[in-house]
C-alpha cells in the first residue's frame, strides 16, 4: 500500500500535476480518492437572504442585543 498527500489548486480540472511522481507501474490497479475543498464564500456572498442574516447578526452582536443562552444551555454547550 502507498499513501501520498498533496494539496494543490487545479488550473485544468482534467489534469492533475503533482509535485512528486507516484511510483506506479503501467497496468497496475490504482484507487484514487479526490477531496475537493469547496469555496462557500461565493455561495454566501451571492445569496441575498444569507447576507441579510449575517448583517442582522452583526448588528445585534455590536449592540449586545442578540440571543443570550440560559445557564443550563451554556452548561450543555460547555460540557461537549
Amino acid at each position: 500500500m502507498y499513501a501520498y498527500k498533496e494539496i494543490l489548486t487545479l488550473d485544468d480540472p482534467q489534469q492533475l500535476n503533482l509535485k512528486t511522481p507516484l511510483p506506479f507501474l503501467k497496468g497496475k490497479k490504482v484507487e484514487v480518492l479526490i477531496i475537493v475543498e469547496e469555496d462557500e464564500t461565493d455561495y454566501i456572498s451571492q445569496n441575498a437572504e444569507l447576507m441579510q442574516q449575517i448583517e442582522s447578526s452583526m448588528q445585534t452582536h455590536q449592540q449586545r442585543a442578540g440571543y443570550k443562552p440560559t445557564d443550563e444551555e451554556m452548561n450543555a454547550i460547555l460540557s461537549i
